[in-house]
């Protein structure tokens, strides 16, 4: 029987070295999904708006808004994503079998790149603007844009909250026969909300009608 004692050294210093490599990205992997832990709330407010103030957003619009929806969806995907890091660099520390161990975190770096490149499409896809021809708004789960004709509109309300004799703008409500749509009024809106007040009135015959509501202490 002939034993080749180099080859035996040779394939235990490759797997040394395989096991070493595997270590190290493993330190990495959990340095990466550290920082991203930390940074994904700045991070993903930030790629929200920079891409929709960048790309969607058009001179015709009277108003453009990122409803809140688009932000936590982002902002989920960069929470997802380090633990999905931290699952591979535990797989890579405990593992030894390098052919395995390739396959396995190849599949896992497919399964992490699938729910960010997801994730981020339903986030940044998600918005919705106002202009002369009506509402257009893409929902979170929709892969079509909504759109509401002015032309359709029957009724239009601003609901105000009446805190302790205080009167604060809530929400602005636009009916289309049965379908009602609800947009909150956040400060942009109400700086930005008199064209389209006065469009709707002054075309199309809809008054604002205003509801206070009190709330209860």
């Amino acid at each position: 029987m002939n034993i080749y004692y180099g080859d035996i050294e040779l394939e235990k210093g490759n797997n040394d070295l395989s096991a070493h490599n595997a270590d190290r990205a493993g330190s990495l992997l959990i340095t990466a999904a550290v920082i991203l832990l930390f940074a994904s709330v700045p991070i993903g407010i930030f790629i929200v708006s920079f891409v929709h103030q960048s790309i969607y957003l058009d001179r015709s619009h009277w108003f453009f808004d990122s409803p809140m929806s688009s932000y936590v969806t982002m902002v989920t995907v960069l929470l997802v994503i380090p633990i999905f890091l931290i699952i591979i660099a535990i797989y890579l520390f405990r593992t030894n079998e390098s052919r395995k161990r390739n396959v396995n975190v190849l599949i896992a770096s497919f399964i992490t790149l699938f729910v960010m490149v997801s994730g981020s499409y339903l986030s940044l896809d998600n918005y919705y603007y106002i202009d002369k021809t009506g509402l257009h708004y893409d929902e979170l789960w929709k892969l079509d844009k909504s759109f509401y004709s002015w032309n359709d509109i029957t009724a239009m309300k601003q609901i105000n909250k009446n805190d302790g004799g205080s009167l604060t703008p809530e929400k602005l409500v636009f009916t289309y026969g049965n379908e009602t749509i609800e947009l909150p009024l956040t400060p942009k809106l109400r700086n930005e909300i008199d064209p389209v007040i006065d469009f709707v009135e002054n075309v199309e015959g809809v008054e604002l009608v205003m509801e206070n509501i009190t709330t209860e202490n």
